[in-house]
């Protein structure tokens, strides 16, 4: 790389979350698997293994859809505490290079290596051995003058790549690509530019100026930044140190026309949510929930609450309040997509109870928040609050 440009590796676990449970499951490395409900065929899967994805299974697959594709996938029900743990072992990693670290979410992070002046190849392989060899883990590394080519390097390659793109490197490397791995543009907006034969980003690059007045300002002036390895090469540890927000959306693989799809598929999300509120210790007191049909006609609704929360049940049941309130499902009005956020977060404020004393305190509350800490710590629903039947 030139003298004067930074130095910049994006770090990428390959299919962390299946990564991750080889570490306890060796034996499944041969095998296809994927991480979802285990004991019903509605849910969605979190991630597949590369041997899954073969078969054609990815992330946010209804499960039954899988095993249609894969009859023979193994179902792994996720340990999203394990996870958050590996992610802490190879940030450690990290750590030790630079302080220059900007964490992007659980399985990504941003280095700035530039004032180490090593070679960045040899640099990127000494990483990358070390995160196999101590965290177990499985890396892709791009190295690029901008964090947006390192980004699309570390997608270059995987599992196991390192990929350098520098300015020069952007005709032969990221044109012939498909305009849908444009880091940076949705796939919502994917069908927009197929409409004017915009298929790759080589077309994307040769037509920008074409298409300039359709973009806003915003739009254009970070494409052509993009393409012209001129956008930002500022690693900021502290971007995401004040989290606004919480929370995913995800497709469904088909449309979902009945309550109780939509309630699993939901289900599924509100869990995922609830975890990493969890593991961040916030609570929020604002719940969003995001519906969006076949043709992207999207809706969101909120609902503020006086108690902050993260419990998974609670969310669950405001979302299921806002749904109904907001949507009419019927096989004339499906829903494609979901997400769920938390906003207006507040630092968690975990409480020890004692089972036999909450003569002082809120029990019903207390009782939740007990029943919440034992399945937590052993990651499985150990205990369940249950409802005595009287006989009439």
């Amino acid at each position: 790389m030139k003298n004067n440009q930074k130095v910049i590796f994006h770090i990428d676990m390959n299919a962390f979350f299946a990564s991750c449970e080889l570490i306890k499951r060796p034996y499944l490395a041969d095998k296809p698997f994927a991480i979802g409900p285990r004991f019903t065929k509605k849910g969605v899967l979190s991630t597949a293994n590369y041997v899954a994805r073969k078969y054609g299974v990815s992330s946010a697959m209804n499960v039954s859809d899988a095993l249609k594709k894969c009859p023979n996938l193994i179902i792994v029900e996720g340990n999203y505490h394990f996870y958050e743990e590996c992610s802490n072992r190879f940030m450690k990693i990290l750590s030790e290079y630079t302080p220059l670290i900007l964490q992007a979410s659980i399985d990504e992070a941003f280095l700035d290596v530039t004032s180490l002046n090593r070679d960045p190849l040899e640099l990127a392989k000494e990483i990358q051995n070390r995160i196999l060899n101590e965290a177990q883990l499985p890396s892709s590394i791009g190295i690029g003058p901008t964090l947006f080519l390192a980004k699309m390097g570390s997608d270059y390659k995987k599992p196991m790549g390192i990929t350098l793109i520098n300015k020069e490197d952007i005709k032969e490397k990221l044109y012939p690509l498909p305009i849908k791995d444009f880091f940076g543009i949705g796939l919502k907006s994917i069908p927009w530019f197929k409409e004017r034969g915009i298929n790759t980003i080589g077309d994307l690059a040769f037509n920008l100026e074409k298409i300039k007045d359709e973009l806003s300002l915003i739009r254009y002036q970070d494409i052509y930044e993009k393409l012209n390895a001129t956008s930002s090469n500022i690693v900021d540890p502290e971007r995401y140190s004040e989290q606004q927000s919480i929370g995913i959306s995800r497709t469904a693989t088909h449309n979902l026309e009945t309550e109780d799809e939509a309630r699993d598929f939901l289900r599924e999300i509100v869990k995922i949510v609830s975890k990493r509120a969890k593991y961040a210790h916030k609570e929020a007191l604002t719940i969003t929930l995001q519906l969006r049909d076949p043709s992207f006609v999207t809706i969101n609704r909120s609902k503020t609450v006086r108690k902050a929360t993260n419990d998974h049940l609670d969310i669950y049941d405001i979302c299921v309040e806002l749904f109904e309130k907001n949507w009419i499902l019927d096989p004339f009005n499906p829903i494609r997509l979901i997400g769920v956020s938390l906003s207006n977060l507040v630092d968690e404020n975990r409480k020890e109870y004692d089972l036999f004393h909450l003569d002082n305190i809120n029990e019903e509350e207390a009782i939740k928040d007990v029943i919440d800490n034992l399945n937590n710590k052993y990651q499985k629903n150990v205990i369940s609050k249950g409802i005595i039947k009287k006989n009439k």
